[in-house]
């Protein structure tokens, strides 16, 4: 590939093209095989090892991130060469995986890794832990007070059965007031750096999916009890594969089964979250403490800034009612109750803004609907476009859902609706108090004019 040519199409030219690595690769692969013309340039020294013997090393923090492929920095996250990474895929893109042909060395290597952890989970005796609640205390990191303290956390008690896709799109996401669905995500163990992300996920931002560690295993075929043992674990949540938004969960107390309810409940938090698409925990860090020293009226600005982000078009109040150290329990409660009372996101067509040239133009992203699934666009006439989401109105797979009115994850005991079909409950009482609240709202008017 003629690479001057390709950057002069990006009107890059001079000092503004990335330089390209002038070192080669020495090294002999012990499992990967290479197709003519690539000798391994651009792709990290962890893949020319032998995965069936491979041992992740751990950061300076003792924790191990994105399987263990990478080297850190000096916070204990995983640094990659993303130029690099551009370089070798535009290089071998007509190459490997080119209509089923030969898979790309990385991905050989990380099969491997995901087969021996699919095995180890399959033998991992939870003892329990998949049926007692736990509390945790989720934080975005590199964001601290004057003290040192997170400035942005949340604390929670659910279940430790709960799927970690479940929590990440119906807990998660609503208590901290990211966008549900908007972007992909990974969690991570960080006793071995396993990683485990949506399957069939169609974010814009898997295009990055090379840099947070190539694969993962489905997040809903496993529970959070799968990422810790003990209180004082930690395990990691990346938002946004392109901004990259650092989260950690730390165990704070595991219940004994007897005190076990399964219900979701927001404990605690402090923190407005930040904007969507407001670069990443390192920027949104920068911003932060220019805002702490800034001026009421650059404050202002600023804060009019995170509410012209997506996760705030519904704030509804004035920038100077905003408080960006703030935590709104009540507005957090009605977003969790939301999202509980809903079908799980669909990944495979999630949010997405469009600016078409045509209005009625078809969107290329949007493959064969499954049954019960439709499309949906809203408008922002003010942006020139409209959001489009694929959604579903059939219920979920029991074992991949939550009763909609407490949160507990109740497998084949949970009971479904008998009005709407779409929601599931743990128990009649739940049904009757979520129907007098909830869903009477959402269920009654559709279906009881039958």
């Amino acid at each position: 590939m003629d690479f001057t040519k390709l950057f002069s199409t990006l009107s890059l030219t001079g000092e503004d093209i990335p330089p390209r690595s002038t070192t080669r690769p020495t090294r002999k692969p012990k499992f990967v095989k290479f197709l003519s013309g690539d000798n391994g340039e651009g792709m990290p020294e962890t893949f020319f090892e032998d995965p069936r013997t491979f041992k992740p090393k751990p950061g300076p923090h003792g924790q191990i991130q994105t399987w263990g492929i990478f080297p850190y920095n000096e916070d204990n996250i995983w640094d990659f060469d993303g130029i690099q990474m551009m370089y070798r895929t535009m290089a071998h893109q007509f190459s490997y995986d080119n209509r089923g042909g030969t898979p790309w060395p990385e991905n050989q290597f990380m099969d491997v890794l995901k087969d021996r952890k699919r095995e180890q989970l399959s033998k991992l005796d939870l003892a329990d832990l998949d049926k007692k609640d736990v509390v945790i205390k989720i934080h975005l990191k590199f964001l601290q007070d004057a003290n040192g303290d997170p400035r942005i956390w949340r604390r929670v008690r659910l279940s430790a059965g709960m799927k970690i896709g479940v929590f990440q799109d119906k807990v998660l996401s609503p208590i901290l007031n990211w966008v549900r669905n908007l972007h992909c995500y990974t969690f991570t163990d960080l006793r071995d750096g396993a990683v485990f992300g949506p399957e069939d996920a169609n974010a814009t931002d898997i295009m990055h999916i090379n840099q947070v560690g190539y694969v993962y295993l489905p997040d809903d075929k496993y529970m959070l009890a799968h990422l810790f043992s003990k209180v004082g674990d930690t395990f990691a949540h990346l938002y946004d594969y392109g901004d990259k938004w650092h989260h950690e969960i730390e165990i704070e107390k595991i219940f004994p089964v007897e005190e076990s309810y399964g219900r979701v409940q927001i404990l605690d938090g402090k923190g407005m979250c930040p904007g969507e698409n407001m670069r990443g925990s390192y920027q949104y860090q920068n911003f932060l403490k220019a805002y702490d020293t800034d001026s009421y009226t650059e404050q202002v600005k600023k804060r009019r800034e995170i509410l012209d982000c997506p996760n705030y078009k519904g704030f509804g109040k004035p920038p100077s009612l905003f408080d960006i150290d703030a935590f709104d329990a009540d507005q957090a409660n009605e977003r969790l109750s939301a999202a509980l009372s809903s079908p799980n996101s669909v990944r495979a067509g999630m949010k997405a803004f469009t600016m078409p040239i045509n209005p009625s133009a078809h969107d290329s992203r949007t493959g064969k609907l499954k049954k019960g699934q439709s499309i949906q666009r809203e408008w922002d006439h003010e942006s020139h476009g409209y959001w489009q989401e694929t959604t579903s109105s059939t219920k979920d797979k029991r074992s991949q859902s939550a009763c909609a009115a407490c949160g507990k994850p109740g497998g084949q005991d949970l009971k479904t609706c008998s009005g709407c079909r779409a929601i599931l409950y743990c128990s009649a009482e739940h049904q009757k108090v979520h129907w007098k609240d909830v869903h009477k709202k959402q269920c009654s008017r559709k279906y009881l004019k039958k």
